[in-house]
């Protein structure tokens, strides 16, 4: 069996016993290779820094020699998704892709709480003290208490549900909006996506944790403002994908003041441009798609690797 990968990616796994565990049976071979690999091991570092909508030279050349590898069967990615175009097009080809799913959910929903807590602690506001050497202590009802801040988690696999369980560690009411509309316990109400609209009004802040789909694509849109109340502006967070929010808008509402603050980890285009306004907007924060970053992530996504091609091997190779 022929695993392509790259040289890191063929280190870790070595380190990680899979030769051993299958003595005779395994080859790790690069990308020079190609042509003759079975199962391909694909990690960050083939990726990075490439977005979806730009690709650097070096992740252009392994994407198709991936696409060009005549006994390819199955791929797995790092990634927590497959929707980026390289994998449409391997499942065209009838390749198998699996994603690491979870292995960063810990690292992701960090994040999303950081970003949320730096504005909902003000923190924002003492940076911006401090940028101006500015000591001004801020009054009790400038802050308010989380256990009156209600959320809603957009999402319920392995990252929504974690950041669920941190919100409800502070005390903070919840609603959840899921595929399957299935009750969640101990969260207030339970929906559907399609009651995104009817909700986001009802809560204090959102956190967009779903896959990217049919479904989810541009929840947040120019009818949600209808939804919106500026007596109670809603803050937001995004570490999931970027078409989920249509940008416009957003700063459409934030702008008339129905969207207070924003944490954006992801972006419609990325990288996002210089020239735009997001980057501008002193309420907003504006990170580069690295919520999920850990230098514990890539243990976890080999681990996931080699149970799933035990699996793999035991089904034939199938």
């Amino acid at each position: 069996m022929n695993i392509l990968c790259s040289e890191r990616g063929a280190r870790e796994l070595a380190d990680a016993g899979i030769l051993a565990r299958w003595p005779g049976q395994v080859n790790l071979i690069g990308i020079g290779q190609a042509d003759q690999a079975d199962v391909v091991f694909l990690t960050r570092d083939v990726v990075w820094p490439s977005t979806d909508d730009w690709l650097a030279p070096a992740t252009a050349a392994f994407y198709d020699a991936m696409l060009a590898a005549p006994r390819l069967r199955w791929v797995h990615t790092y990634a927590s998704g497959a929707d980026r175009r390289i994998y449409h097009d391997l499942r065209a080809r009838g390749v198998k892709v699996t994603n690491s799913a979870g292995a960063n959910a810990g690292a992701v929903a960090q994040t999303a709480l950081a970003g949320f807590l730096y504005f909902a602690r003000r923190l924002h506001t003492a940076r911006r003290q401090q940028l101006e050497k500015r000591w001004q202590p801020m009054a009790h009802d400038e802050v308010r208490a989380l256990r009156s801040t209600e959320a809603m988690v957009v999402g319920w696999g392995e990252i929504g549900s974690r950041i669920g369980q941190y919100l409800a560690t502070l005390g903070m009411p919840l609603r959840v909006l899921r595929q399957s509309a299935e009750p969640v316990a101990g969260v207030g109400a339970t929906g559907g996506y399609e009651r995104f609209n009817d909700w986001v009004g009802q809560v204090d802040w959102v956190f967009f944790a779903c896959p990217l789909s049919p479904a989810t694509r541009g929840l947040f849109n120019m009818r949600t403002l209808d939804a919106l109340r500026a007596e109670r502006p809603l803050g937001v967070v995004n570490v999931a994908r970027g078409p989920l929010i249509d940008t416009q808008a957003l700063l459409a509402a934030h702008e008339r003041g129905l969207v207070r603050h924003a944490h954006l980890d992801v972006f419609t285009t990325e990288p996002l441009p210089p020239d735009h306004p997001l980057w501008d907007c002193d309420d907003f924060l504006v990170t580069p798609h690295m919520a999920g970053t850990s230098d514990g992530n890539r243990e976890e996504v080999v681990e996931r690797f080699l149970g799933l091609f035990a699996r793999y091997l035991e089904a034939g190779g199938n």
